[in-house]
């Protein structure tokens, strides 16, 4: 029984290992994402979804897809270690919830723009991957968009940042988290202010 039980969990630290380093897997969850999203626009298109039905789906898509932590983190700056670890898990709460929202209605407008993503990723180092990809559509300019994932052991390849047209969207929110502070005169203030309305104004 040991013997399999060794054999079992070296078994998994090698599917671990390979899949921190292995560039294909890094494109997976973009690309189910990807597709389930253009399925579900596929049956709002045909009245099989509402609006808040398609906003909804997508939502339950794609926070799986974002490290709310590590993300929120790099958002507060400097400011997390001023935090309290409540304020720090409540603002991670706060963020994703916001980002989510925000992500989810600027697709609930889709115009039919394709998402074109490479075969696979740039592993940086073990557990730190890019993917260079693009949004294409017939009436404007080929979009840019590189994403920054990090390994996560139990919920695989998950996205850190996202780069859009030389917009980096953490930096952009780090200095959106950093006035909030200045305007509400403390950290807990600034994660009282937070909100949907103020990431989707970036």
């Amino acid at each position: 029984m040991r013997v399999w039980l060794a054999g079992c969990l070296a078994l998994l630290l090698a599917i671990t290992v390979y899949a921190d380093s292995d560039p294909k897997a890094v494109i997976e969850p973009l690309k189910i994402a990807r597709d389930t999203f253009y399925r579900d626009v596929a049956k709002y298109k045909e009245g099989k979804l509402t609006e808040d039905e398609l906003v909804d789906s997508i939502s339950e898509q794609f926070a799986p897809l974002i490290n709310d932590r590590t993300v929120a983190l790099r958002v507060m700056g400097r400011f997390a270690r001023q935090a309290t670890e409540a304020e720090r898990d409540r603002f991670t709460e706060r963020l994703e919830l916001s980002l989510v929202d925000a992500y989810a209605r600027g697709l609930a407008a889709y115009g039919g723009e394709q998402l074109v993503l490479p075969d696979q990723g740039v592993i940086l180092k073990p557990g730190r991957a890019m993917v260079e990809a693009r949004l294409e559509s017939r009436s404007r300019d080929v979009l840019p968009i590189q994403f920054a994932l990090g390994f996560d052991k139990q919920k695989g390849w998950m996205v850190e940042n996202v780069v859009i047209a030389g917009i980096n969207l953490g930096l952009t929110l780090r200095n959106q988290f950093a006035d909030l502070v200045k305007s509400a005169g403390s950290v807990s203030g600034a994660i009282d202010s937070w909100s949907f309305e103020s990431v989707s104004e970036n």
